[in-house]
């Protein structure tokens, strides 16, 4: 596979949590699990460009790039591509936001987060995500 993937967070720091999408069960990859929103790049992208076009279509909301943190970033040996994890601090609520991919969304606590039917790899993000967030 050409490219690379993006995923990320939007974390809220006053309810501490984590806004997840639930992927349908027609989903190619993890269906039915919980993850980060993104997706593969396209044309030229940075990884934040990247971000920024996937939470559009995802959910209908304009993201600054300014605002995306690197949270980790990983080479995906089942994809053969390198993949970049951001978190975006934001207050949205759920309802300024509209999912147009997968079954469900929802902020998550993050003192329950790690509780849900994760993927693989938004398991391993969110803990790094936790001990950041423990160490600020």
């Amino acid at each position: 596979m050409d490219g690379f993937f993006v995923g990320g967070f939007l974390y809220n720091p006053k309810t501490k949590s984590v806004l997840l999408q639930k992927r349908d069960m027609k989903a190619e990859f993890n269906p039915g699990l919980w993850s980060f929103f993104g997706g593969s790049s396209e044309n030229n992208e940075t990884p934040e460009q990247c971000l920024v076009r996937e939470l559009k279509e995802e959910l209908s909301i304009e993201i600054d790039p300014g605002k995306i943190e690197p949270l980790r970033s990983y080479f995906n040996e089942k994809f053969q591509r390198q993949s970049y994890i951001f978190v975006i601090e934001s207050e949205l609520k759920k309802s300024e936001m509209v999912l147009n991919e997968g079954e469900d969304f929802d902020w998550i606590p993050l003192t329950k987060v790690l509780e849900l039917n994760l993927t693989e790899n938004t398991r391993k993000s969110l803990e790094v995500l936790i001990e950041r967030i423990g160490q600020k």
